[in-house]
C-alpha cells in the first residue's frame, strides 16, 4: 500500500466486510502501480440499496489525482463483481487521463473532426466550435491539447474529437491549428 495515498472505505446502510476492503486495497495498489502519477486521495463508498433499481448495492469511488477528480458509479446484485467493474472503469478513466495530460491522446483519423472556433467566452474558460456539418460543439479550456483559451479567436481552425455531453455535443480534446 502506498503510505502518502489517502483512501477512505466507507459503507452505508451495510457494514464492509473484510473481503471488500481487502479488495479495494489491492486495487488502489494496483492502480497506482499502473498509473504513472500519484493518486492523492480516495474515498469508495459501498451503498445497501435494496430498493435500486438497478441492483442492491451501489459502488461510488471518487480519485483525486494531480489536477482532476475522477468519479465512477457502478450498481448492481454482488459487490464483488461491482468493485472489479468499477476498478476496471477507474483504470481506463486514468489511462485516459494520463494520455489526455501528457498530449498523447490516441487519434483515430475516421473521428477526427475539423471545424472552426465559433465563440470564446475566456473568463468562463469555455467556447463552442462549429463543426463542418454547422453543428455547434461545447469545449472547456481543459480540452485545449496546445495553446490557451486567451490566445484563440472566432474563425481557427481546429482539430477536435466529440462525445456527446449532458448538455449536446462536446469536444474531448481540440487542437487548434497554426
Amino acid at each position: 500500500m502506498n503510505p502518502t495515498m489517502d483512501i477512505h472505505i466507507e459503507g452505508q446502510n451495510l457494514e464492509v466486510l473484510p473481503e471488500w476492503r481487502d479488495k479495494i486495497q489491492e486495487e488502489m495498489d494496483r492502480l497506482q502501480a499502473h498509473y504513472f502519477n500519484p493518486i492523492l486521495h480516495a474515498r469508495i463508498e459501498i451503498i445497501g440499496t435494496r430498493h435500486h433499481h438497478l441492483g442492491a448495492f451501489e459502488v461510488q469511488a471518487v480519485i483525486s489525482v494531480t489536477g482532476d477528480t475522477i468519479t465512477i458509479r457502478r450498481q448492481g446484485e454482488l459487490v464483488s463483481p461491482i468493485l472489479v467493474e468499477a476498478f476496471k472503469a477507474l483504470d481506463q478513466r486514468l489511462l485516459e487521463y494520463a494520455r489526455i495530460r501528457q498530449q498523447k491522446v490516441k487519434v483515430h483519423e475516421a473521428h477526427t473532426k475539423h471545424g472552426e472556433i465559433l465563440r470564446l467566452f475566456p473568463e468562463e474558460n469555455y467556447g463552442f466550435i462549429e463543426d463542418s456539418e454547422g453543428v455547434q460543439v461545447y469545449f472547456h479550456a481543459n480540452a485545449l491539447k496546445k495553446g490557451k483559451l486567451l490566445k484563440l479567436r472566432p474563425g481557427l481552425e481546429v482539430k477536435f474529437a466529440q462525445e456527446d455531453g449532458e448538455k449536446g455535443p462536446q469536444a474531448v480534446w481540440v487542437l487548434p491549428l497554426d
